[in-house]
């Protein structure tokens, strides 16, 4: 019994990371979080070594000292074998010298090392390590977080301690709640003491207009199905503040037994969107407005110059008046990118399986569509399935779209997909002009953004949020015939279409996030962003 469904609810909801090691040193538990923090798909981990990924110059001791604590574990159990054996021979209650309870050996081990990331670079981690025999976990747990965070103490208390969710643990009828932790006070404004003797006074919090979808919700969770919910609550205080609420029923032998979730305060994510959409509606109206009023008195302008000035003079004023036309409507499409840019920045959604292979297709022929006499073409593994946001597809759209647009001449573009087993790879290969160094070091972030230092593009920073959001990566490859853009993001062995495993998947053991072969920089640079990826 590595780890009991209870425990599994409750390690998937929280934001801390959590895994489980067993006794031959594979996980066999890892949540979202931990896998997150690595750029790992959770599911591709369970089964694996769980030191394959760690440093070699850390792995030698982080070995010994899982292997000594899962030698811990296995003293506890044999321990508490004998002792059962002693009460049934004896009658007598023994106490366990060892320390051992059915929850776990008290106290954790604290750890820092080095581990791989899906791009192929290594991050340093910090946690604790705790060996626990029988309920709620088997095995070693490991609580993990990047090393710049602040430590812990305890396995699964500690994971609501040191949070600033609530969690919670109700019975399958809501009829009492079975576990309660977190910043209760101070996020509902009532005391933990009175929520725990009458849990409806959760309910009774919840604002007027949004009581029908709790109650959906939890006509949801009884019946077996997850679900999350974004809900207000009225404070004693009168202050109103917006939660969120993943939940998920606890299932043994198919019957549900308890629901888990968390309480989570996302007021001021929901202030700060609303801010973007109200300005977001201000800045494009404006725009449209203006830019209409310009594109008109072009218009004019032309007419004019046509009727009343002779031949040389109108050519001159017709040039200038294209001018006018192509900066505005330029200015118009940017403001478009903008509102998606918005759009993006203001949803809380997750990534999920993205088919590769169409959405390149589809990106290709809409280059080649914008430009017939393009050379332009594409190769990619089928079955290619990325971990991503949805608006991926976009993503790879603007950056064909881009090389098409920017090329020196007669477009000659080549899109490059590779699948490893943790990453998908796409290399968009041009015959553009070098990408300037404005544009690479922002994105890059070795230069900040302000009125000197900027990047032109507003497509630039809709694919770098897709990117930054799916957990992936850019590098820029420049040299004198043109460039090659590389955006890696995770992959999955999940199906975009319906859920089951991907028949293939190309590559071995390692994810490799560098440009494909044959379009190294050799003369003008390279850059690259973790966690990022863009386009001109």
């Amino acid at each position: 019994m590595p780890i009991s469904s209870g425990t599994r609810a409750f390690c998937d909801l929280t934001r801390d990371g959590v895994a489980v090691v067993d006794a031959q040193l594979r996980y066999r538990y890892v949540n979202e979080t931990a896998a997150g923090l690595v750029g790992f798909d959770a599911g591709a981990l369970v089964g694996v070594d769980a030191l394959r990924w760690v440093h070699p110059d850390d792995e030698p001791s982080l070995r010994a000292l899982v292997t000594e604590l899962l030698e811990t574990v296995a003293g506890a159990t044999r321990t508490d074998d004998d002792a059962v054996d002693r009460v049934a021979e004896t009658g007598d209650d023994v106490d366990d010298e060892s320390g051992c309870t059915s929850a776990g050996v008290a106290g954790g081990v604290a750890v820092e090392f080095r581990h791989r990331t899906a791009a192929g670079e290594w991050r340093r981690l910090r946690g604790e390590l705790y060996p626990t025999a029988g309920e709620p976990v088997d095995g070693v747990l490991a609580r993990v977080r990047p090393a710049e965070s602040v430590a812990s103490t305890h396995p699964l208390e500690t994971l609501a301690d040191c949070s600033t969710d609530v969690s919670w643990i109700a019975a399958p009828d809501w009829s009492r709640l079975q576990y309660v932790d977190g910043p209760v006070e101070s996020m509902l404004g009532v005391d933990p003491a009175a929520i725990r003797r009458r849990p409806r006074r959760l309910l009774e919090l919840v604002h007027a207009d949004d009581r029908s979808q709790i109650d959906r919700a939890m006509t949801q969770l009884s019946a077996g199905e997850a679900t999350q919910v974004d809900y207000r609550i009225e404070r004693p205080d009168g202050e109103v503040r917006w939660l969120r609420v993943p939940a998920e029923p606890v299932l043994e032998h198919d019957q549900v037994v308890a629901i888990a979730g968390v309480l989570r305060d996302v007021t001021d994510e929901y202030r700060r969107n609303r801010q973007l959409a109200v300005m977001d509606h201000l800045l494009r109206h404006s725009i449209r407005n203006e830019m209409n009023v310009v594109l008109g008195t072009a218009s004019r302008i032309a007419d004019r110059a046509s009727a009343t000035l002779a031949a040389d003079a109108s050519s001159a004023v017709h040039t200038d008046v294209e001018t006018i036309r192509r900066a505005a409507t330029g200015l118009l499409t940017t403001a478009e990118k903008q509102r998606d840019v918005i759009d993006l920045l203001c949803r809380e959604r997750a990534p999920r399986p993205v088919a590769v292979e169409p959405a390149v297709r589809r990106a290709v022929d809409a280059a080649r569509a914008l430009e017939p006499t393009g050379e332009i073409s594409s190769t990619c593994p089928p079955g290619a399935t990325a971990l991503a946001l949805p608006e991926l597809e976009d993503a790879l759209a603007e950056l064909v779209e881009n090389a098409v647009r920017h090329a020196d001449g007669r477009p000659n573009v080549h899109v490059d997909v590779t699948v490893t087993e943790t990453t998908v790879t796409v290399a968009v290969v041009d015959n553009c002009p070098p990408v300037p160094p404005t544009e690479r070091h922002v994105i890059a972030d070795r230069w900040e953004v302000d009125h000197l230092r900027h990047t032109a593009g507003m497509g630039l920073w809709l694919v770098y949020w897709v990117a930054d959001r799916s957990g992936g990566r850019l590098s820029f490859d420049t040299h004198e015939t043109g460039n090659v853009v590389t955006l890696s993001v995770p992959a999955t062995r999940e199906s975009a279409a319906t859920g089951g495993p991907v028949e293939s998947l190309d590559g071995g053991d390692t994810a490799d996030g560098d440009a494909a072969d044959g379009g190294a920089a050799t003369d003008g640079g390279s850059e690259s962003a973790d966690d990022a990826g863009t386009t001109r």
